[in-house]
């Protein structure tokens, strides 16, 4: 249908008559045109060459003034001369009237300083000049001055300050002569327009000095005064005639004065600052050119009449030829355009101003905005489709009150039609006008993809902004995670100093030393793993992991928050059958760690806090489904904060958690370190109902765990679990099945002494008894005592999630056999039977350090390390392990000794990195290049402090066999060396 339309269009034809019509009118309009610009360029002439001509007359009668006034001037200087060389007055009376009639002066002076005056007939009087004569005399310059005498008519006063004398009795400062102004002015007069010119010399603020005025014109007092009330000059141009008046410049202008055209012309006079100016009618002035004007305009108007006739008549015969042309070029336009909008990302619509029917439809349409050009065309609301549903102005009009002339812009979110894809757009809105009737063209730009740049552009600038905040906060965030090991560490040093008698406290506190101290080192190895931070990733590092470790260390660690804050602690695991897995141990501390931490810091004093470890049942791809569960009865959260507590940097604004300290990111980690473990984490809270996070996490397990074997000698005997918590009387009693045991549980301290007693009268006594050390109605050393005053002697272990060194003097007197720690593992439980009963473990314990060997006796290690106290520590600890040990304070020294030692006489070179003289990078460097080989290749081990993993690529680039961070684990320097060794 468009395709048709737009045939037709090419087939339509002006008509002739309307087309030789605005070919006339074209080429009348252009030689119009030419002819004003003719005609104005032959009146600019006119006015050029008239006041030209008036510049030149004014300039003359300027020049005749300027003669008068140095001819009079030069009188005055002759007759000094005279005065001065006769003394007789009579003769200088007699002389001087002489030349007064003889030259025509309206009087002669000789005058004073304060303009008093004599004349050569020995008349006095005050001459009445316009300025003070005292500063022009003290000058001794020539003067002309304007003056005027009762009842006489203004006259010019020529004054000579040469000589000085008396005359008659009176004191003469100069001597002078005056015309009148009437006289000067017919001598200066040119009466070249018949009386209709008039002259005028004023001072620059257009005061007139003296003036020669037209027939029948009145006289003034202020030119520029008249020129601004009763002239058609504006301000700016009085304001600019004024500033020519003061500069003493000259000039020319056209005026009207009482409705009559003048030329005014003028030019300063080289007298004082006198401006000559003249007002000419310009009638009179052009009188002479009018007629040439006249011609002129009649040439002029023939030949542009003759030219249109012929242009008309060349139209006429082109005509055809230029439509057909035209015709031809619009064809190809619209088919350039139809091109264009069907590839372009712009969809083009015109539609009437008042009808909103749309003109014009670009064929794009369909394919930018999903609607076909039919159902717009017939209904023009179509487009409010666009609009996403939630768009609050979906009937809003656009392009109400759009002008023609005028533009509007707008950015727009469209849906497709067809596709359902947002899409953003830029609206442009024109109004225009086409044959009288007002358009809207609009034009939608298609700015998707840009605005998908941006976005990009936008996530990778605040990516890249993230991760420069994550560096510089990185440290104070982790701050929350480095106290508290640090609290441990200082808590048990503490305690460590207070019993250094006792070498079993000594041992114990040492080994919570040196856990925290692990824990702290895990952390701070990953504050200085900047590849990771800056990467935005950390990558799991899984080992063989044993959960009740991990559940104790991280009771040792928080065990003296508890304490501090007064807190409850309880911690127990349930239906846990395989305990040894593996997995990355610092992530999962740091995601316990956390949870505990928090619970405890928004938990106020005499609250509980509980952790609760349980194995759910199946396994899917040898991964065990472990669950975590950390309460606290603490402050609680709002649903709304609930909600986006996993965010970085999130905290409630309360009053109560205001108080705290922290930085927002605990949860965020721990949220990130569960997920990348394959996760799950929620939360479960109200506000002053407390919280609980239960974190669910996949953990696989050891092919080769540790054999829960039976102990024979309590197989098939019966136990007793005393304690308040349901879940930990059923944990237990199924290990207890599991050692092979029988195993009965009650809730009740009493009931467990009642059941104590009837178990001795039926003879099925119990074997042994595992007991909750706080139970609501009797503690476990009551109870253990109760049982005890029966008679019997049944292994009893205490089951408590605190330190028991404080009870374990009362414990021990009441009868209690062992403690055992919650959360109660298998391998806990069986240990503590085993040692109940009095059986020895089939391996030793682990001590403190790693077990000690004879594998590195008589191995020759040659130490580089230039800080005094890290050289003692090291030599100590090595020679407990059998080493002999040379040390060097810097690289130099051990390239060096190295150098000078005889083959085989080291077998392992300990390399520190930063030391003076020479570093521990170029000391390798050296050694690598030794001649003898046997040297150049001992092994080399790197130990630094410098963690990054640029720098143990450094260390391994350097020639060095291995690397080892400070501070030294010592499992792990045992474990290096024997791989080297």
């Amino acid at each position: 249908m468009e395709d048709d339309k737009r045939k037709l269009k090419t087939k339509r034809r002006f008509p002739r008559k309307g087309l030789t019509a605005a070919a006339v009118l074209l080429v009348i309009a252009f030689f119009v045109c030419l002819s004003v610009q003719y005609l104005s360029f032959v009146s600019k002439t006119v006015y050029e060459e008239s006041t030209a001509h008036l510049d030149e007359i004014l300039h003359k009668s300027n020049n005749m003034l300027s003669m008068i006034a140095n001819k009079n001037i030069s009188y005055l200087h002759l007759w000094n001369g005279f005065l001065d060389s006769n003394p007789d007055d009579d003769g200088i009376q007699a002389y001087l009237e002489s030349a007064k009639k003889e030259l025509g002066f309206a009087e002669i002076y000789f005058l004073s300083y304060d303009g008093n005056y004599i004349t050569p007939g020995g008349e006095t009087g005050y001459l009445g000049l316009q300025s003070n004569l005292d500063e022009k005399l003290a000058d001794q310059n020539d003067i002309v001055m304007n003056a005027v005498l009762p009842g006489q008519d203004p006259m010019l006063v020529f004054i000579c300050p040469e000589t000085k004398g008396v005359y008659r009795g009176f004191a003469y400062d100069a001597i002078a002569i005056s015309r009148y102004n009437s006289v000067v002015m017919k001598a200066v007069d040119d009466s070249a327009f018949g009386g209709t010119a008039s002259s005028y010399v004023i001072y620059p603020d257009g005061q007139v000095v003296i003036e020669n005025i037209a027939e029948g014109e009145e006289s003034i007092y202020n030119l520029v005064a008249v020129l601004r009330d009763y002239s058609d000059l504006t301000e700016a141009q009085m304001q600019e005639l004024a500033s020519d008046f003061a500069k003493g410049a000259s000039g020319n202008r056209e005026v009207t004065l009482g409705g009559t055209r003048y030329y005014l012309v003028y030019e300063s006079t080289g007298i004082q600052n006198w401006i000559m100016a003249g007002i000419v009618p310009v009638d009179v002035v052009n009188a002479g050119m009018n007629q040439l004007w006249l011609r002129t305009v009649q040439i002029v108007t023939g030949i542009v009449l003759t030219i249109a006739v012929l242009i008309i008549l060349l139209v006429t015969r082109w005509g055809h030829v230029k439509l057909r042309r035209k015709d031809y070029e619009i064809l190809c336009r619209d088919e350039l355009f139809q091109k264009l909008s069907q590839n372009v990302d712009d969809v083009f619509l015109m539609l009437d101003a008042k009808t909103y029917k749309a003109d014009y439809l670009s064929p794009n349409m369909e394919r930018l905005l999903g609607l076909t050009r039919e159902s717009v065309r017939e209904n023009i609301n179509t487009l409010a489709l666009l609009h996403p549903k939630d768009f609050p102005d979906r009937t809003k009009n656009f392009l109400e009150g759009l002008a023609c002339g005028k533009q509007r812009e707008w950015d727009m979110e469209y849906i497709h039609q067809q596709t359902g894809e947002r899409r953003w757009f830029h609206v442009v809105a024109m109004g225009s006008e086409v044959e009288g009737q007002t358009k809207y063209i609009l034009v939608l730009s298609d700015r998707t993809a840009d605005r998908q740049v941006n976005q990009a552009l936008s996530d990778a600038v605040a990516a890249a902004e993230n991760a420069n905040r994550a560096k510089s906060t990185f440290l104070s965030n982790m701050s929350h995670d480095i106290r508290t090991p640090m609290n441990a560490i200082i808590g048990f040093t503490t305690l460590a100093v207070s019993h250094l008698d006792d070498k079993d406290r000594m041992k114990e506190y040492l080994t919570k030393i040196l856990a925290s101290g692990n824990h702290l080192l895990s952390l701070i190895n990953d504050i200085l793993d900047m590849s990771r931070i800056e990467s935005g990733k950390i990558q799991l590092d899984e080992t063989e992991v044993n959960l009740s470790d991990v559940l104790h260390d991280i009771k040792t660690i928080v065990s003296g928050q508890i304490y501090a804050k007064q807190l409850e602690l309880y911690m127990d695991a349930m239906d846990i059958t395989d305990e040894d897995v593996y997995c990355d141990k610092t992530r999962l501390n740091q995601v316990l760690m956390n949870l505990l931490s928090n619970a405890i810091k928004f938990t106020p004093a005499g609250g509980t806090v509980s952790v609760r470890v349980r194995q759910l049942a199946g396994k899917v791809g040898g991964c065990g489904q472990y669950e975590f569960r950390v309460k606290d009865s603490g402050i609680g959260m709002s649903p709304e904060f609930a909600k986006k507590i996993f965010e970085p940097f999130e905290r409630e604004r309360t009053s109560t958690v205001s108080k705290i300290q922290g930085t927002g990111l605990g949860m965020a980690i721990t949220k990130n370190i569960v997920d990348m473990m394959g996760g799950t984490i929620e939360v479960q809270t109200a506000p002053e109902k407390g919280s609980e996070f239960i974190v669910r996490v996949p953990l696989r397990v050891q092919e080769e765990p540790r054999k829960t074997v039976k102990i024979t000698e309590l197989e098939g005997l019966k136990a007793l679990v005393v304690d308040d918590d349901f879940n930990t009387c059923d944990g237990v009693t199924k290990m207890l099945v599991k050692v092979g045991m029988r195993a009965e549980w009650t809730l009740s301290g009493k009931e467990a002494v009642l059941r104590a007693r009837q178990s001795i009268e039926m003879g099925d006594t119990y074997k042994a008894y595992i007991i909750d050390w706080r139970l609501p109605d009797m503690n476990g050393i009551e109870v253990t005592r109760q049982i005890r005053s029966l008679h019997d002697d049944t292994p009893i272990i205490i089951l408590t999630a605190y330190d028991w060194s404080d009870i374990e003097v009362e414990a021990k007197a009441a009868g209690v056999t062992a403690f055992c720690s919650k959360p109660m593992f298998l391998s806990d439980l069986r240990d503590t039977l085993m040692t109940a009963i009095g059986q020895k473990q089939a391996q030793e314990e682990q001590g403190v350090l790693p077990q000690k060997t004879t594998d590195f006796k008589g191995k020759h290690i040659l130490l580089a390390e230039d800080n005094e106290l890290n050289r003692e520590i090291a030599v100590e600890i090595l020679n407990a392990y059998g080493f002999e040990v040379d040390t060097a304070e810097n690289g130099a020294v051990a390239v060096e000794k190295v150098s000078a030692a005889a083959p085989g006489q080291y077998d392992l070179v300990l390399m520190d990195v930063q030391m003076p003289i020479m570093d521990g990078y170029t000391a390798t460097q050296r050694i690598r290049e030794l001649e003898n080989p046997a040297l150049a290749g001992i092994p080399i081990l790197a130990m630094t402090a410098n963690a990054f993993d640029e720098d143990r690529r450094n260390a391994l680039e350097s020639g060095m066999n291995g690397f080892l961070s400070k501070p030294i684990v010592i499992a792990d320097l045992v474990q290096e060396m024997r791989k080297i060794l």
